[in-house]
């Protein structure tokens, strides 16, 4: 009477197996695929050996030669149809610094302002003409653009000169770029 009351509840298949049975068979494939789903990442992640230069940028070394750096010097990037941006403000007795480099364009243009201790100011303006060149690391990595100089000039009021030292740009911070002459009239 026991066995005929669970088949009467219970019912069963047209096979005349217990669906209690049927549903618990079918539940461990639903398990065991539940548990292929759920641990399928740890399977086919795979780790990345690429180091994305996160903190390296690519930036131009610039050098100062000749007098030292007695004036505070700001530099901003003049950028056509836009305002400029200041990359450096009020540097003080610096033998270097590095600056980045547009992305887009032939050349950038710097607006060096010297502003001395008695507040008298003198503008050089520094155009820097380059080829850019995207460099590709990993899908994983932000895309960043390497630089070939192909030219520099300047209007020469405290920076006499210009001179290409290194002309690639790249991550190496400590590659010399630039060296700048200058010097008090």
């Amino acid at each position: 009477m026991n066995q005929q009351f669970i088949k009467q509840i219970t019912g069963t298949n047209k096979d005349g197996e217990s669906r209690v049975f049927t549903m618990l068979r079918g539940s461990r494939v639903q398990l065991l695929l539940l548990f292929a789903v759920l641990l399928s990442p740890f399977f086919f992640t795979s780790c990345s050996d690429i180091d994305c230069p996160v903190t390296n940028g690519v930036s131009a070394k610039y050098v100062l030669k000749g007098d030292s750096l007695h004036d505070t010097l700001t530099i901003s990037a003049i950028r056509d149809g836009q305002t400029d941006t200041v990359l450096v403000n009020r540097l003080v007795g610096s033998k270097s610094f590095q600056l980045p480099m547009s992305y887009a364009g032939a050349s950038d243009k710097l607006r060096f302002v010297f502003t001395d201790t008695l507040g008298h100011t003198t503008v050089d303006t520094l155009t820097i003409a380059k080829t850019s060149v995207s460099h590709f690391e990993s899908v994983d990595c932000q895309p960043v653009f390497f630089h070939t100089i192909t030219g520099a000039t300047t209007t020469g009021r405290i920076v006499n000169r210009i001179e290409i030292n290194n002309p690639n740009v790249d991550y190496d911070g400590s590659k010399e770029n630039f060296h700048l002459y200058i010097s008090r009239h």
